[in-house]
C-alpha cells in the first residue's frame, strides 16, 4: 500500500519551508524522502533540485554533466554561485563556482529562473564572458526574471553588467553597496520588485528605476533613505503597492505619502519619531517588532485598524495585547500573531493579494 502521489506532494510541500530562521528548504529530510520508494523518490527529486546553493554547486555541476536525465535538471529554478574566473585562486573557506562551470550549468537547465551571485574583490566578467553567458543562455533558452547580487566589491562593474546581461529581469535584490558610476547607456530592465540592502547613491537609483517608472510594484529599502531617495523614487511611488521598510525616519513618512495606491505596509518596529500616516487602500499591515523588553505603544495600531476601510490582514511579531485582538475582531480583520523575530521571506513572483508568501506552488509560476 502506498500514498497517492497527490498526498505525497502534499507532504513534501509541507516539509519544504521548516527551517527558522530563514524558511530554508529541509534537504536532509527531502533526500531521506527520496530514498523511501519509487512512489516518494520522484515528488521528492523534484523539489530537491529546484533551489541549488551555493555549496552544491561544484558536486551539482558533475552531475549535471553525467548524468542523462534531463527531466530532473529542468526542475532548477534557482541557483546561487560564489562566482570567480578559471585562472583565478580558491578563496579560502569558500565552495566557488568558475566561470567554465558557470558555462556548463546553464547548458543543463533550460527552465533556470533566478540568478545569485556573490563574487570577491574587484570582480568583472568582461566582454569575452559576457559574450560566453550570452550565448549560453540563448542556446539553452533560459530567461532570467530574477537577479541575486549578493555579494561584490562597491567599486566592482558586475551589477552593471548583469543588468546588460539579462534585460528580462524583473526581480532584483542588491545586497551590497554600490558606488561604482553607472554606464552611458539605458537599461532596458523594468522591474516589478526591487530589494535595496543599502541605499544607493541618487546617481545609482536613478538609473536603476530609469525604465521601471511604471512597473515597479513592491519596493523594500532596508536602510534608511534620504531626501535624495524621495525625490529618485517618486515618479514610481503611485504604482507601488507593497512598500518594506526596515528603518523608518521623516523621509520614510514623505515615501510612505507618495503611494497612494498602497496595499501592503511592512515596518521594522512601530514608527516612534515621525508620524504613520496610512492610506485607505491598504489591504496588509505587518508590524514586526523587534524589542521586546520595552513596552509596545499599541494605539497607533488600533487608530490603523479603526481606520482602514480595507484592511484585511494585520501581521504582528510580538506579544499582541486583548485591545489589539478586540479591534481586529470588532472590524473581521485577521490578526496573525507570532513570537518568532522575522523579516518579509516571500518568493519573486507576481503578487495577486497580500501578503505574498512563500510556497513550492511559486514555482509552478517561475517559468
Amino acid at each position: 500500500m502506498h500514498l497517492p502521489e497527490e498526498m505525497i506532494c502534499l507532504v513534501l510541500a509541507k516539509l519544504y519551508y521548516v527551517n527558522p530562521p530563514l524558511n530554508a528548504p529541509d534537504y536532509s529530510t527531502l533526500s531521506a524522502c527520496a530514498l523511501v520508494n519509487s512512489h516518494w523518490r520522484g515528488p521528492s527529486q523534484t523539489l530537491l533540485f529546484r533551489r541549488i546553493t551555493k555549496e552544491a554547486t561544484p558536486a551539482f555541476a558533475r552531475f549535471a554533466d553525467r548524468t542523462s536525465n534531463k527531466a530532473l535538471l529542468s526542475h532548477v529554478r534557482i541557483l546561487s554561485i560564489a562566482l570567480t574566473k578559471d585562472n583565478a585562486p580558491r578563496p579560502i573557506g569558500v565552495e566557488v563556482c568558475r566561470m567554465s562551470t558557470l558555462l556548463s550549468i546553464l547548458r543543463h537547465c533550460p527552465q533556470l529562473y533566478e540568478l545569485g551571485i556573490s563574487a570577491h574583490k574587484l570582480f568583472s566578467l568582461g566582454s569575452e564572458d559576457i559574450g560566453k553567458i550570452a550565448t549560453a543562455l540563448r542556446d539553452a533558452s533560459i530567461t532570467i526574471r530574477s537577479l541575486r547580487l549578493l555579494e561584490c566589491s562597491v567599486q566592482s562593474p558586475l551589477l552593471y553588467e548583469l543588468i546588460g546581461l539579462l534585460s528580462a529581469v524583473q526581480f532584483l535584490y542588491i545586497g551590497v553597496e554600490i558606488a561604482a558610476p553607472p554606464p552611458s547607456w539605458t537599461p532596458a530592465i523594468q522591474l516589478y520588485e526591487l530589494i535595496l540592502q543599502r541605499t544607493p547613491t541618487s546617481q545609482v537609483l536613478q538609473w536603476l528605476l530609469s525604465s521601471s517608472t511604471a512597473s515597479l510594484r513592491i519596493l523594500e529599502l532596508r536602510d534608511l533613505p534620504s531626501a535624495s531617495t524621495c525625490m529618485d523614487i517618486a515618479e514610481c511611488c503611485s504604482h507601488i503597492q507593497s512598500l518594506r521598510l526596515m528603518r523608518y525616519n521623516a523621509y520614510s513618512a514623505a515615501i510612505l505619502l507618495q503611494c497612494t495606491n498602497l496595499l501592503e505596509l511592512v515596518l521594522l518596529n512601530i514608527p516612534t519619531i515621525a508620524s504613520l500616516s496610512l492610506p485607505s487602500s491598504l489591504e496588509h499591515l505587518a508590524l514586526l517588532t523587534q524589542t521586546y523588553t520595552a513596552s509596545v505603544d499599541l494605539r497607533t495600531v488600533v487608530e490603523a485598524v479603526e481606520s482602514l476601510p480595507q484592511l484585511r490582514i494585520l501581521t504582528f511579531v510580538g506579544d499582541p495585547q486583548d485591545i489589539l485582538q478586540a479591534a481586529c475582531d470588532a472590524k473581521n480583520i485577521t490578526l496573525q500573531t507570532t513570537s518568532r523575530k522575522f523579516w518579509v521571506i516571500d518568493d519573486p513572483v507576481k503578487a495577486t493579494r497580500f501578503p505574498r508568501r512563500q510556497s513550492v506552488s511559486n514555482f509552478y509560476l517561475m517559468s
